[in-house]
């Protein structure tokens, strides 16, 4: 019986990480804009110029970053790096 209980949870730990991997390549997936005009790397805060294709989309903004290090950071948190 606790064998079956261990299985049960180790498939729901499985389905909670796979659904967050799938969150995470839709947000990989909508890096396709230009940066429209100069702005600052949200992580790490130099500057990036207008036209560069490293760029991630969140809440309908398009950031731009220096590096991919960067871009993958903001993409796996972006609320950590976004000020309101």
């Amino acid at each position: 019986m606790k064998k079956i209980r261990y299985i049960i949870v180790a498939m729901l730990l499985l389905g909670i990480s796979v659904a967050k991997a799938n969150d995470k390549v839709v947000s990989e997936t909508l890096q396709t804009d230009t940066l429209k005009k100069d702005g600052n790397d949200p992580v790490c805060k130099m500057k990036v110029k207008a036209g560069h294709t490293r760029t991630a989309v969140y809440e309908k903004t398009v950031y731009g970053f220096c590096s991919e290090g960067c871009r993958k950071k903001f993409v796996i948190e972006p609320k950590k790096y976004i000020r309101k």
